[in-house]
């Protein structure tokens, strides 16, 4: 072999290892969020956005992540159910960690409770379980509290998700 088939072939067999190596501590994550809601039984556009940014998120924080579909629960009976639905599909899918994340929607005061505004959404809370013991491994809540104007809106959404997803991460890579 020649120096430069010689340099060249050290070069990829190293970022080949490093490939391998990465994907070999990458972390597989479900999450799913779960939307509590009195005003409606179905999903509301904000939750998709909150979808999309967390699967952004832990996917570009080097995880390997899938979600399990929002789903609308009426109450803790109901979110039971959920959870055991979803532990057993992250299982299938090999995840290592289970997420559900709970959005509480206060829509009555809101003048368009369909569109997607922050001030539509009381709190979010979650809790992350290791699946394979079924174990809490973290936890939080946040309120939104009061949103200026300027901040009611998709990108309102996205920065306010933004921010749960990195303390979310942040637990995760604790483990």
């Amino acid at each position: 072999m020649t120096r430069l088939c010689w340099n060249k072939f050290i070069c990829a067999s190293v970022f080949l290892a490093a490939t391998a190596l990465f994907s070999a501590s990458a972390s597989a994550i479900s999450f799913q969020i779960v939307q509590h809601d009195a005003a409606q039984d179905k999903i509301r556009a904000a939750s998709t956005v909150m979808e999309g940014v967390f699967f952004d998120y832990f996917f570009d924080s080097g995880h390997i992540a899938t979600n399990i579909p929002t789903t609308v629960s009426s109450g803790e009976a109901e979110d039971d159910d959920i959870f055991y639905g979803s532990l057993a599909d992250s299982r299938t899918g090999l995840c290592n960690y289970l997420i559900l994340v709970f959005v509480d929607y206060d829509g009555n005061g809101s003048t368009n409770p369909d569109a997607v505004f922050l001030s539509n959404i009381k709190s979010v809370s979650w809790i992350i379980y290791d699946t394979a013991n079924e174990h809490i491994i973290g936890k939080g809540e946040r309120a939104v509290g009061n949103v200026p104007a300027k901040n009611n809106n998709v990108m309102g959404v996205k920065s306010f998700t933004k921010n749960l997803a990195a303390d979310i991460n942040s637990a995760v890579k604790k483990r």
